[in-house]
């Protein structure tokens, strides 16, 4: 086997091109996001004898000199691991990738497979690797659109029926004109993203400073506006407003057989009276299926939750699946801690604001809200 690290641009093109289940972020503009956020491309090709190539996307950090982590892809981008020329991915395939970055120096070096490849690379990693699951949902596009609108559920067939009597303002934009003066997806998700950090503050009991300062950290808006730049038409970047109120956003990755949801925002207030969500899901994948994609990826959801019970309106089904991460110091029970311990601050913090708020609200009947509801 002979390795090129980073993988030639030309020849990771031809690899991606020629998978059909390549998805749109393992292409190699992908990385360029990425390189905006300070990453380094560290793409491994893998050339076998039989002839086949392989590209492993590998985006790399390092501190002071020092090897921190290589990542296909790192949090919050997306899924990265193998493009196989040809397609068929092997369980030996994932054992020689999970063998080489097992070698690498960096403290972390780990993979987020796409979702249905999940059992191959599960079934290669060695004892002692790191696995994080997650649930993905994924709609089947089987038979086109026809055949996928007789598989949602009645809720959400009723509800995109009563969303086309609204007089909302429906715009499809690729990466290129969200992004121009006159385009407003990149602008639109950038004020909505805003309002829900203050929201999702507010629901965790967070301080609304510490919110908005991790938020500028991760700074989603500037990291959509990169990606619509690199991917071009593979950045489709749906938006619905109503008199001029912007309500929702939807950004989805089209490439070959994939349609990945990948970022949203909304304004509650608004997309509840109009469910203008359930259009602008129902018009991404009817999108997909004219695009002739196979599968429509909505992304991942805790089980038994709002999230998961909305995508399943549409026919998505639950598929689980494993990151893979190698640690030379244990960063994930160390991030396991500290979220279980913000977590047991933050529901703290909402009991204390919910016996405030009881406190000082006025009586009904000589009763506060709380004794007149027991």
């Amino acid at each position: 086997m002979t390795l090129t690290s980073p993988a030639p641009r030309d020849v990771w093109r031809a690899v991606h091109r020629n998978d059909p289940e390549a998805v749109a972020t393992q292409a190699p503009e992908w990385m360029d996001c990425l390189a905006l956020r300070g990453y380094t491309d560290a793409s491994r090709l893998y050339e076998l004898p039989d002839g086949r190539r392989m590209v492993l996307p590998l985006a790399a950090r390092s501190v002071a000199g020092i090897a921190v982590s290589e990542e296909s892809w790192p949090y919050g981008w997306g899924y990265g691991g193998l493009l196989v020329e040809g397609g068929e991915l092997s369980e030996e395939d994932c054992r020689v990738v999970l063998q080489d970055l097992q070698e690498r120096p960096a403290v972390l070096r780990a993979v987020v497979p796409m979702p249905r490849h999940g059992a191959a690379w599960s079934a290669a990693a060695p004892a002692h690797t790191r696995r994080v699951s997650y649930t993905s949902q994924i709609v089947d596009l089987d038979g086109g659109f026809d055949a996928v609108w007789k598989r949602y559920k009645r809720q959400a067939r009723n509800s995109v029926r009563k969303a086309e009597k609204f007089e909302l303002d429906i715009r499809r934009e690729d990466g290129i004109s969200a992004g121009a003066p006159d385009g407003r997806g990149v602008r639109i998700f950038a004020e909505l993203y805003a309002m829900s950090v203050d929201r999702w503050a507010v629901q965790r009991g967070q301080p609304l400073w510490l919110a908005r300062r991790l938020a500028a950290r991760r700074d989603r808006p500037g990291q959509m506006a990169a990606a619509a730049a690199a991917l071009g038409e593979r950045c489709v970047v749906w938006s619905v407003c109503r008199d001029g109120q912007p309500i929702a956003v939807n950004v989805v990755l089209q490439h070959g057989n994939h349609g990945v949801g990948w970022l949203c925002a909304m304004d509650q207030e608004l997309a509840r009276p109009t469910l203008a969500t359930y259009l602008l899901h129902s018009l991404a994948i009817e999108d997909a299926c004219t695009a002739g994609a196979r599968w429509f990826h909505m992304g991942e959801s805790d089980t038994g939750s709002g999230a998961e019970h909305f995508k399943g309106y549409f026919g998505a089904t639950p598929l689980e699946y494993e990151a893979l991460r190698f640690e030379r110091v244990p960063l994930s029970s160390t991030e396991e801690r500290l979220r279980a311990a913000y977590g047991a601050v933050s529901a703290r913090r909402s009991a204390w604001r919910g016996r405030r708020a009881a406190t000082a609200a006025p009586a009904v009947d000589g009763k506060t809200p709380s004794e007149a509801s027991a």
